[in-house]
């Protein structure tokens, strides 16, 4: 039975970091959260959780103790429909999309609690105001953290969560709160993706601060528990500790795997070059000697970046900043024609790892099909002036279908077509195709390691292939 449907915006994500103090820009920053987990903002699991519980006991009665167990599958994002489902007694189901699971919930009453253990006294001075920019914490280190943290002012609590705060008491429901801003500020901070949560509401009222203290490890999932109390509310939380891609090396780095002069000549037009394959290009022919000039999106403080190191070592990296899919055309061409570029790299990606709402999402296919297919198309026409040599990157997942990929690979397999199509139809335009290893890049972090190869060695005997005159495609 559907006792309540969600929805969220990014307004009340701002709302909600203010109440918790979980400021993690995973939940409130476009550009930030393009990179990780939905490739989106996404709505604080503990938010979803408070808002499900608010439904659920809106007319039920108040009880001393109670339990609650939640498991976070997937992520919801602002503009979601989720339908709080009650599927028992005491468990609830958040879905979308007529039926995909996003949180699963149990709850129950139970005995009061007498009291809890005690903890130790070095467990830390209470953080009273919520940090804006969330704790970079390393793996190294997670094991021994631990700390306090005060719970937010409980007339918000009511006001925000009027039902829940009646039942379970304001204190808890602050307490539940606050475990948002444990888990994406504190601990395991920035990098953090909530996966479960497993409380005990005490009966007791009158806290102020939550404890907390990592319990538990697993660097083969980058797992993280740990166990919190206060007078209101214990249990544990685990979570998953996101690893980041390991950075791109700097220019002086990248050029020492290259001859100062290998690429001298080749003025390098890459589509998409802000981060990974693309950045990575940028610097192979800056380190040899030629010209990019890279196009972006969102990633100007990376292509600052490529440019002032660039510049620094007395090398060049021009940059642009342009949309494939929304911007004109025309204006590619003109860049590209004062640029006077011989190269062309084509990189521009959406999310890859995006949500799939049916077996075979169409909107999903048309949207990797505007940057692999349509976006190629126009790009090559732009910069098409003369002789021109083209990289296309392919995948090798057309090698191993995957359920999961099947958009992106199909749209990908077309593009190969459309390759073979423009180099034969276009004189002087010579395409050069490969379907690449899983690179490591900010698309293909993953919480289980996953072998990915470096980017700059995935590019090096690409860029060396292309910049011989008259490459053949294959």
């Amino acid at each position: 039975m559907t006792i309540a449907t969600l929805q969220f915006t990014l307004a009340d994500q701002r709302a909600f970091a203010r109440l918790s103090g979980d400021f993690n820009p995973l939940h409130l920053d476009p550009i930030a959260s393009r990179r990780v987990a939905a490739g989106e903002p996404i709505v604080h699991g503990m938010h979803l959780l408070l808002r499900a519980l608010d439904a659920h006991v809106r007319r039920g009665p108040a009880a001393k103790g109670w339990t609650i167990s939640a498991g976070f599958r997937r992520p919801a994002l602002p503009g979601d429909s989720i339908a709080v489902e009650r599927t028992g007694g005491d468990r609830l189901a958040l879905t979308i999309d007529a039926g995909a699971p996003l949180v699963d919930i149990a709850i129950q009453p139970a005995a009061a609690d007498p009291g809890a253990e005690s903890w130790p006294a070095s467990i830390g001075r209470v953080h009273q105001r919520a940090r804006r920019t969330p704790r970079v914490r390393p793996w190294a280190g997670m094991a021994n953290a631990h700390g306090a943290i005060a719970f937010p002012g409980t007339r918000e609590i009511r006001r925000a969560f009027p039902h829940a705060a009646r039942t379970f008491g304001a204190d808890a429901v602050a307490a539940i709160a606050v475990v948002s801003r444990l888990i994406g500020m504190e601990c395991p901070g920035r990098d953090a993706l909530l996966s479960a949560v497993d409380l005990h509401i005490t009966g007791h009222a009158g806290a102020k601060h939550l404890t907390w203290r990592v319990a538990r490890t697993d660097a083969r999932f980058g797992l993280v528990r740990v166990e919190i109390m206060s007078p209101c509310l214990r249990g544990t939380i685990d979570a998953f500790w996101r690893p980041q891609p390991a950075p791109l090396p700097g220019i002086e780095a990248v050029a020492a795997h290259v001859q100062p002069d290998e690429f001298a000549g080749q003025r390098a037009l890459i589509v998409g070059g802000s981060r990974g394959l693309g950045a990575a290009t940028a610097l192979l022919v800056a380190g040899g000697g030629g010209i990019p000039l890279v196009t972006f999106v969102s990633g100007a403080a990376e292509v600052a970046a490529l440019r002032r190191d660039a510049r620094r070592s007395g090398r060049r990296i021009d940059t642009l900043r342009f949309d494939i899919v929304t911007d004109p055309i025309e204006r590619l061409a003109r860049a590209s024609a004062r640029f006077g570029a011989t190269h062309l790299y084509y990189f521009a990606t959406p999310r890859i790892f995006a949500r799939r709402r049916e077996p075979f999402d169409t909107a999903l296919f048309q949207r990797f099909a505007a940057f692999y297919v349509t976006g190629f198309a126009n790009a090559c026409a732009a910069a098409a002036t003369g002789s021109l040599d083209v990289f296309y990157p392919s995948s090798v997942a057309l090698d191993e279908w995957s359920r999961d990929l099947i958009e992106y690979s199909t749209a990908k397999a077309a593009g190969e077509a459309l390759s073979a199509m423009l180099q034969a139809a276009t004189p002087g335009l010579r395409i050069l195709v490969r379907r690449l290893p899983r690179v490591a890049t900010d698309q293909t972090a993953s919480i289980v390691p996953v072998p990915a190869v470096n980017p700059v060695v995935a590019m090096l005997p690409i860029v060396r292939e292309m910049h011989r005159t008259g490459s053949p495609s294959e």
